[in-house]
């Protein structure tokens, strides 16, 4: 059997790492790119696969594609400043060399690029949020970057005859988040003996687990049809509360739970009481995500503590 191929960028990232193992699991013959020349000189290319490219030249995407052909599908989660919300990278380079990828390689022959977006593309949306519905209030750079190379990347795909599948992840979570993320913050604060740095936590969200989105991206490689896919729990909790089970998991101090110790950070999209509609996503694929909060809390304690073990 010919394995599928399949090329990423974003493979170090948090969501990237996790894709990369279940894309191994799966049987899948991947290459992972990086316009971090950075991390290729560390050798990274050796170890896991990992090639430079540099995003904005079309020559050079044509390089690998003439080294290696086409692959089946291409998978583009790589995305810069995904800290800052409001930076101007969203607007510039993201969305310029994004749409150098997916032009470049639908003009080679590509059949399917899959685009990882964001439920942030909502704006401040409220209720059970479905793929067709447009935005509502305040855009965050970083959405208005994701939606406009979605919308490049359907037109493009209608001129060349491909599919491009545009995938918005709701709020991610689990092991290995980056540091300043909630889920670091109460590990960190657990491990020092110290209270957590806590917003009011009185808002709602949409978390889903980290190995859910990656498999949620794998079955979309199976598709083959343009279209937008959410990926969540399909249901929303009060931060407070999710905060307070896993700080109870972690075996904490339930006393030094002080929420709005800590101030909201800058810059942060709105936060409206919403939750996937995953209609669409169980239509297409027959799959809905698989961990509860309780159970991807138990296993984001679980493998952190065995990885610092």
């Amino acid at each position: 059997m010919i394995k599928k191929s399949v090329w990423l960028t974003g493979s170090r990232g948090f969501i990237g790492k996790h894709l990369v193992q279940c894309l191994i699991h799966n049987n899948f013959n991947i290459k992972c790119f990086t316009n971090n020349k950075f991390l290729n000189d560390k050798g990274g290319n050796n170890a896991h696969n990992l090639f430079y490219v540099n995003y904005a030249s079309k020559d050079n995407i044509k390089e690998f594609i003439s080294k290696f052909r086409c692959p089946d599908s291409f998978i583009h989660l790589g995305w810069g400043d995904m800290t800052i919300p409001m930076s101007k990278l969203h607007l510039t380079d993201n969305i310029t060399e994004a749409k150098i990828l997916i032009e470049t390689l639908f003009e080679a022959g590509l059949k399917e690029f899959v685009f990882i977006g964001s439920m942030n593309e909502y704006g401040a949306r409220v209720g059970a949020l479905s793929e067709e519905m447009e935005p509502q209030g305040r855009l965050i750079n970083y959405a208005k970057g994701k939606i406009e190379v979605a919308k490049y990347g359907f037109d493009m795909s209608k001129k060349f005859n491909s599919h491009f599948i545009h995938i918005r992840p709701f709020y991610v979570y689990g092991p290995g988040q980056r540091q300043g993320s909630l889920i670091n913050e109460l590990f960190e604060a657990y491990l020092n003996n110290r209270a957590p740095k806590l917003g009011s936590c009185d808002y709602y969200r949409d978390y889903i687990y980290v190995k859910d989105v990656a498999e949620g991206i794998v079955r979309s490689t199976d598709l083959y049809n343009s279209c937008t896919i959410n990926l969540g729990i399909g249901t929303f909790i009060k931060v407070k509360d999710f905060v307070t089970m896993f700080w109870d998991k972690l075996g904490g101090d339930m006393e030094r739970l002080n929420f709005g110790s800590g101030p909201m950070l800058k810059d942060e999209p709105d936060q409206p009481k919403s939750y996937a509609d995953l209609t669409r996503l169980f239509e297409l694929t027959g799959w809905k995500p698989s961990y509860s909060f309780e159970k991807g809390i138990d296993s984001t304690i679980e493998s952190v503590i065995s990885n610092r073990g």
